[in-house]
């Protein structure tokens, strides 16, 4: 544990000043906190296992205009903003779309379908993102922060780097302060991250499809990165204007490095390369 401890330290003296933020009563501070046993708190692949469909896989024949129709769809889920990839069945640029992934759940999918009176092609197989079966801002919890400071859109393809860094939470308004970062930035979540608050009374960030505690406030945690965000946005905006003209930085779905620790416990101590062996003696 020295290392991450001496990893806590670096972080903390590299902080710099925020922007001035006035107090607001009411709103929580949780800028450190002791990791939880995350033994219990880790569901098991089984325990995982989730009934939302995420595969729709082809139940029909291709028909005669399937490129044209799987065209189609492709441009109606990039007017929505909603695809995050799509495959076709040859090389070909004008072979038929055989397969296309959504940002949107199967139900949701379907019920943008049913609204707009579309028949949903059988040929093409379709990927669905699961259910978040958990708010981002549970009600109880909403007087704890100014805002939740999270996309709406799900994640999609990203940059998958691990930044680290501590996620901590000062008079409603969520920092983060990384390595080499200048001073605090504000941090800003993907859609599948939640505030929670758990039996201890500690703020913790939660999988909003699973329900698992991913890190309490506080904790050195690790994301996927570097991801850009759109500072020009109304959300982000909203979120400076409540918590201070400082950066956004993205912090994606974070993991406490105390989880990921007990998930992979050989990545708690640190490798350290043995010595380079000696010089060979010169010769007489």
């Amino acid at each position: 544990m020295r290392h991450i401890a001496a990893l806590l330290a670096a972080l903390l003296a590299s902080c710099g000043p925020s922007t001035p933020v006035p107090e607001a009563v009411g709103l929580a501070t949780q800028e450190i906190a002791p990791a939880p046993d995350y033994a219990p708190l880790i569901l098991s692949p089984r325990q995982l296992h989730s009934t939302d469909e995420i595969v729709r896989h082809a139940s029909g024949p291709p028909p005669a205009d399937a490129a044209a129709v799987g065209d189609l769809w492709v441009r109606r889920l990039e007017q929505r903003g909603a695809l995050m990839g799509s495959g076709r069945s040859g090389k070909g640029e004008g072979d038929p779309v055989s397969m296309i992934d959504t940002l949107l759940t199967a139900r949701q999918f379907d019920a943008w379908a049913q609204e707009n009176g579309w028949t949903v092609p059988r040929h093409i197989i379709w990927r669905f993102q699961q259910e978040l079966h958990h708010p981002a801002l549970p009600p109880q919890l909403a007087g704890a922060v100014h805002l939740w400071p999270a996309s709406t859109r799900r994640t999609g393809w990203q940059l998958e780097a691990a930044f680290t860094g501590r996620v901590f939470l000062r008079n409603g308004c969520v920092y983060v302060s990384s390595p080499g970062q200048q001073g605090e930035a504000l941090a800003w979540f993907h859609a599948e991250t939640g505030l929670g608050r758990d039996g201890d009374g500690y703020f913790t960030l939660v999988n909003r499809v699973t329900g698992e505690t991913m890190a309490r406030l506080g904790e050195e945690m690790q994301w996927a990165g570097p991801n850009a965000i759109d500072q020009e946005q109304p959300q982000v905006q909203a979120l400076q204007a409540a918590c201070g003209d400082l950066p956004v930085v993205s912090v994606g779905n974070p993991e406490a490095l105390e989880r990921i620790f007990v998930r992979y416990p050989h990545l708690r101590t640190l490798q350290i390369p043995p010595p380079p062996p000696p010089a060979p003696l010169p010769a007489s």
